[in-house]
């Protein structure tokens, strides 16, 4: 019987980790053999972020892969299925503790007798046994009493993939000779996370990347393995298995210094400053006529604006427009102006957004961790409908979803579940047109916003997933203009809290069209320049 016993590098030797993980276990510091125990040096490094950009990282990771070591990439794809089997007797064991609770080691002893656990004929019975013991202890402490619907898919994950993976390996080398090497790139589910963290215990050699700088495992409360910030970070790439085409220069790499350590730190704005920022929106209330000076305003220079090292402060305008002017010229001025904005959008029909009539409950349950929308989840989603945009656009979007979910800022129907309720907005939001997409995409945070404009023509009603539609894009940054010339009330009869800036004119009109109203422009226009005509026509025949 061999028991292994593996020590993390000490502080000294941290910085060397790539030389020492090339090195046999005999060859590497603190390797100890007494008797059937073998203490070794076993590597453990969480690299967040990138060392310089992405060109130096890719290059680095490129050539640390092809090292002649052996690695194993379980980022590539980890197996999917499992024998019926396997499952119903790990199903089973855990509806015996729902039943009547087991302890730790009466829930061992069942996985080693229904044979569920690998190694167990070998000389590393031991080892794998205690690292399984210690792996139940932490999931336990995560999930008291195994009381957890996540529960039954860690463990079946667990299952099917430590017994493909530990035999392939054994049969590689002796555990004692050579550990397995294990690669991670990218974010994980949580299944992945509490396997990596299992061959951890086991004493695995683990190397995880995760160039965004957020740390794949600690959003499920596993933090055993060491971590390193690196000096940058950056959208994820696909990972490099061939040698990078791009090399960064020089100049290049002073120009990104010179962006990091001089604009980064000051308010100076340049373009796309922001564009790894998530969007806060801060409604801006204002006058009347404040509110069309202001439309024509760069964020940056509206009062409010403000970024930190997450967030991007936008003040926005979200207002609603009762009735019409007395003076329809200057009401008809006012739209027109809006609509002739290259970043803007208008719409005078509903419904504004495709309704959803897919089922959304599953997709919520897959989009979720602990119960609670997780934005990388719902990102890496088969369904995902936004896949084309870049990441930072797609994180951004699905950030403000799940914020205008857990802010109800659209009230919640009578009866309606949470999951109906996430499954609602989730659903709806998964509709976005590809117009307003198309404006999104130019959407530079600091510079100009885009706008959506929306005409509320006779009998046209408004249904809830509008007024969702309408207050996202609110939250997203959109400057959003009702003009309702009824007067009438329709993104109110939806909202928890009155979060439109509202104003009243003069007139209300119950039958006015957009076309009418664009007519109306164009048409004085016309009688403005015969006036103009007469006039001097009259003083061509001096005809006054």
């Amino acid at each position: 019987m061999i028991v292994l016993q593996p020590l993390d590098l000490t502080d000294a030797l941290e910085q060397q980790w790539e030389s020492v993980i090339t090195q046999p276990l005999q060859a590497r510091p603190l390797y100890e053999k007494r008797g059937e125990s073998i203490r070794y040096t076993r590597i453990a490094q969480t690299m967040l972020g990138v060392f310089d950009d992405e060109h130096t990282m890719k290059e680095y990771l490129y050539n640390l892969q092809a090292l002649p070591i052996g690695w194993t990439r379980l980022f590539d794809g980890l197996p999917k299925t499992i024998d019926a089997q396997t499952r119903t007797e790990i199903i089973n064991i855990l509806q015996i503790h729902k039943q009547t609770p087991l302890s730790l080691n009466r829930m061992l002893a069942f996985f080693v007798a229904r044979q569920l656990l690998p190694l167990m004929q070998t000389d590393y019975k031991e080892t794998m046994m205690q690292a399984f013991k210690a792996w139940l202890e932490l999931i336990d402490h995560k999930y008291p009493h195994f009381a957890h619907p996540n529960l039954q898919r860690i463990v079946l994950d667990f299952v099917k993939w430590s017994k493909h993976y530990f035999p392939l390996w054994l049969a590689e080398a002796p555990y004692e000779v050579q550990m397995p090497k294990i690669l991670w790139y990218g974010p994980m589910t949580e299944s992945e996370a509490y396997f990596i963290y299992f061959l951890y215990l086991f004493g695995c050699d683990i190397v995880i990347f995760e160039p965004t700088g957020e740390n794949p495992m600690a959003k499920y409360g596993l933090h055993g393995i060491p971590v390193t910030k690196l000096a940058a970070t950056c959208d994820l790439f696909e990972f490099p298995y061939e040698k990078p085409l791009q090399v960064q220069t020089v100049t290049a790499r002073t120009y990104e210094n010179i962006k990091q350590n001089f604009y980064e730190s000051s308010k100076i704005n340049y373009p796309w400053k922001y564009m790894e920022h998530e969007t806060r929106a801060i409604l801006l209330n204002t006058t009347y006529d404040e509110m069309f000076i202001l439309s024509e305003a760069k964020l940056e220079h509206r009062e409010g604006f403000d970024a930190d090292e997450q967030y991007v402060y936008l003040p926005v305008l979200f207002g609603k427009i009762d009735g019409v002017s007395a003076d329809m010229r200057e009401y008809a001025n006012q739209l027109k102006r809006l609509k002739a904005n290259t970043l803007s959008y208008v719409e005078h029909t509903f419904p504004l957004i495709e309704p959803q009539r897919a089922n959304m409950q599953f997709y919520v349950q897959d989009a979720s961790t602990n119960g609670e929308l997780d934005a990388e989840k719902m990102i890496h989603m088969v369904n995902w409908p936004y896949k084309d945009l870049p990441i930072p656009n797609q994180r951004n979007i699905a950030k403000t979803l799940i914020r205008l979910i857990d802010m109800q800022i659209i009230q919640r129907l009578p009866h309606e579940t949470d999951v109906d309720y996430k499954g609602f907005i989730m659903g709806q939001l998964f509709k976005i047109p590809t117009e307003i997409l198309k404006l999104y995409r130019q959407f530079d945070y600091s510079y100009e916003n885009p706008k959506y404009i929306l005409f509320i023509e006779e009998d046209a009603k408004m249904q809830r997933s509008d007024a969702l539609f309408l207050v996202f894009l609110a939250f997203l940054g959109f400057d959003v203009f009702i003009f309702s010339p009824g007067g009438g009330n329709n993104i109110e009869l939806f909202l928890a809290e009155p979060i439109v800036m509202t104003h009243r004119l003069e007139k209300i009109e119950f039958h006015l069209t957009l076309d009418e109203v664009l007519v109306e422009t164009t048409q004085s226009t016309k009688n403005k320049r015969m006036s103009l005509k007469n006039i001097f026509n009259r003083i061509k025949r001096r005809d006054f």
